[in-house]
């Protein structure tokens, strides 16, 4: 499930990538928040990639290698230069919207070392690791796009500036209109099972650090804290509106301790639950 998922407006989205590779003649792609890749100009990977994207080994190298940059600007919040497994020179851009990650766009599959043999001797290396035979005879894998440090990081900037021009023309933008209505709906349904922050983030397929950028921004308040009082209003309703012994209220909102629910109860509300019951009953 992903609840809180990116609008796209793939015809700009794609001119933008197509002028960005016409530019450089870099590959271009853009991931959403969880680490998904939704769209790439070319869309075809260089063929060393693709070479070694063809063993299990090598794609899980190239997704671990793209999972780190994608968590050191989740952090950082900035522009991140850095090589891959293979020694290739990727570039991640995150994608901010009102101080929340919501995606990244990366470029990438270049090379800023200008030695040939000692570019070929690092890819064949990280063809060894990924079990693939190394292709003396086919050459085509080790052509990289060479581009020298100056160029990288000018192309590193302008892909900064343009992440903001990205965001400003609608491009990309977050669908947030939904957000509260579905976890309110999820949790509502589940309150009296494990509402642990670690299924909710499998749940709906986003990082901790989105579920709490997230609640805060579009509830302003935290997680925890709105479970809980989610499961307060419905113990009230409960109390109010049925005959349900206590104890049997407070396991199905989703306090585990009884003594812990009534304390809580009478902390949030201001009196004992079979006080409340007794004042408020239908």
């Amino acid at each position: 499930m992903d609840q809180i998922s990116l609008i796209l407006n793939k015809d700009l989205l794609l001119s933008f990538f197509r002028n960005f590779h016409t530019l450089t003649g870099i590959k271009i792609a853009l991931f959403s928040e969880s680490g998904k890749e939704i769209l790439s100009y070319p869309d075809e990977h260089c063929p060393f990639c693709n070479y070694i994207r063809s063993t299990i080994n090598g794609k899980n190298d190239c997704e671990i290698s793209n999972e780190k940059s994608f968590r050191r600007c989740q952090k950082t919040k900035k522009i991140e230069i850095f090589h891959c497994h293979a020694g290739l020179t990727e570039t991640t851009a995150p994608l901010i919207d009102n101080g929340v990650v919501i995606g990244y766009i990366m470029f990438g599959q270049i090379t800023d070392n200008p030695d040939k043999e000692s570019l070929q001797r690092s890819l064949s290396e990280a063809i060894a690791r990924s079990g693939r035979e190394h292709r003396e005879t086919d050459a085509s894998i080790y052509n990289i796009v060479y581009k020298s440090n100056e160029q990288i990081h000018a192309t590193a900037k302008i892909l900064e500036a343009c992440t903001l021009y990205v965001l400003l023309s609608n491009m990309i933008s977050l669908r947030n209109e939904n957000f509260v209505k579905n976890l309110n709906q999820f949790l509502l349904s589940h309150l009296s099972e494990d509402l642990s922050v670690r299924r909710l983030t499998e749940e709906f397929n986003i990082s901790k650090n989105k579920l709490y950028d997230s609640t805060s921004k579009y509830m302003s308040i935290g997680i925890a804290e709105h479970i809980k009082n989610l499961r307060i209003e419905e113990a009230k309703r409960l109390l109010a509106e049925t005959d349900l012994q206590i104890h049997q209220i407070a396991d199905q909102v989703g306090f585990a301790d009884y003594n812990y629910f009534c304390r809580i109860f009478k902390k949030e509300v201001g009196l004992p639950a079979k006080k409340y019951r007794n004042a408020n009953m239908k």
